[in-house]
């Protein structure tokens, strides 16, 4: 081998090493760029390496912190408290960061996204931390690895906990000021009732008029606070739902014949059709009933006089499938994915219907406790309708398979 091809060779290895030291320090940019928390953790738990982000949480130089174990790196008050080594300690069995990475390396199989809140690590917050923890095995050069990246959520769970906190009271609110509406509310009803009917004495015409008026005001505010009440109540699961075994046709016949005298002084034509084969199912009757006469209501609210609402009601293997269908002013296209959500109302001009938006929300909430989905098809001024699928039995989740689950319910 002559001079010129040793030069060569070694003209190409220092090229080739320039080019693989180059990488590498471009890599450990990058690994100390990345925002989040990440350590190079070997097979007997030392940390190899760690980025600028974790060097910041633990406020330590990386000398006290490569080539340490988990606990040593992280500072650990165990290992100074008890006088031992990381893994040995009485609260390493509680070492959320230690117990998952052992894990990792035993099974060869990665973690993601495992919130845990750290009551032994980086305890130099004033706030215990959260953070979520992705843990990754690797291979470098035949040698297992696992890199470990702990992102830091202690602000976005301070804050979790304090919208929940806020929920709460406002939960506790809209209920104790709703129940304590109640009772002035009866009472002037009945009373309204009383004078109406004449037995505190002759009511004039005109007193009459206003009287009504009242009267009919009172009912809307009533049914504001039935509504809030039976709202909140599904929302906080404070609800309870009695599902039993119960014939199909009998629970549709008296939503139906309740509905029936509503239809009538609109003047629409309400027609129903059971199947024959519609047999028992397991429901809870009375909520049903409260689907079905929200329903069809709404559907008689919305045809103006003349028009029709029918109500069919059919069994398809596993479920029962309710449709409410209406000749009505319809639904704008933009409007239907909002439908369900609370205190939504569609802009209706030139018409204002009387309602506090909840009660299709109140609806697909008794429907998902069902395990069952409702659904909406409308175009204006041709009509409306509403399909609801009830499993024969709801502890049955293999229903609908061929369709797809729809969300129902605004956040």
């Amino acid at each position: 081998m002559n001079q010129h091809n040793t030069d060569s060779d070694t003209t190409a290895k220092i090229s080739v090493e320039t080019l693989i030291e180059h990488k590498r320090r471009s890599l450990e940019a990058i690994f100390d760029a990345v925002p989040v928390g990440l350590l190079l953790i070997d097979e007997n738990l030392t940390v190899i390496r760690v980025n600028n982000a974790i060097r910041k949480m633990v406020g330590k130089n990386y000398t006290e912190i490569i080539n340490k174990s988990i606990g040593a790196a992280l500072g650990c008050p165990t290992i100074v408290t008890e006088g031992k080594p990381c893994g040995l300690g009485r609260n390493c069995t509680k070492c959320q960061l230690r117990q998952n990475v052992q894990k990792v390396f035993e099974t060869s199989q990665p973690i993601y996204e495992l919130e845990f809140q750290s009551n032994i690590h980086f305890q130099n917050k004033q706030e215990l931390p959260w953070f979520m923890m992705n843990i990754k095995p690797i291979l470098i050069e035949g040698k297992k690895y696992t890199v470990v990246c702990l992102d830091d959520i202690t602000t976005k769970k301070l804050a979790e906990e304090k919208l929940t906190e806020t929920m709460e009271m406002k939960s506790q609110f809209i209920s104790t000021v709703s129940h304590e509406l109640r009772t002035p509310l009866t009472a002037i009803k009945e009373g309204l009732g009383i004078v109406l009917e004449g037995i505190a004495g002759r009511v004039k015409k005109k007193q009459k008029e206003f009287l009504n008026l009242a009267k009919r005001n009172v009912d809307r505010l009533n049914m504001l606070v039935n509504d809030v009440l039976d709202f909140q109540r599904l929302e906080t699961g404070g609800t309870k739902f009695d599902f039993s075994p119960h014939k199909v046709a009998d629970a549709i016949r008296e939503a139906s014949d309740t509905i029936k005298l509503f239809a009538e002084k609109n003047k629409i034509d309400l027609t129903v059709k059971l199947a024959d084969d519609l047999g028992e199912a397991i429901f809870d009757r009375n909520h049903i009933i409260q689907v079905l006469t929200n329903l069809l209501s709404n559907a008689i609210k919305f045809t103006p006089q003349g028009g029709k609402v029918t109500l069919e009601v059919i069994r398809q293997q596993k479920e029962i499938v309710i449709t409410v269908s209406d000749t009505g002013m319809g639904i704008p296209k933009e409007n239907l994915p909002k439908i369900f959500e609370r205190f939504y109302r569609v802009n209706r001009p030139g018409r204002e219907i009387q309602g506090t938006g909840l009660g299709l929300s109140i609806v697909a909430q008794i429907i998902t406790r069902h395990n069952g989905r409702i659904s909406v098809e409308s175009e204006p001024d041709k009509g409306t309708t509403f399909t609801v699928c009830l499993p024969i039995n709801p502890a049955d989740l293999d229903t609908c398979a061929d369709e797809t689950l729809e969300k129902t319910i605004g956040e």
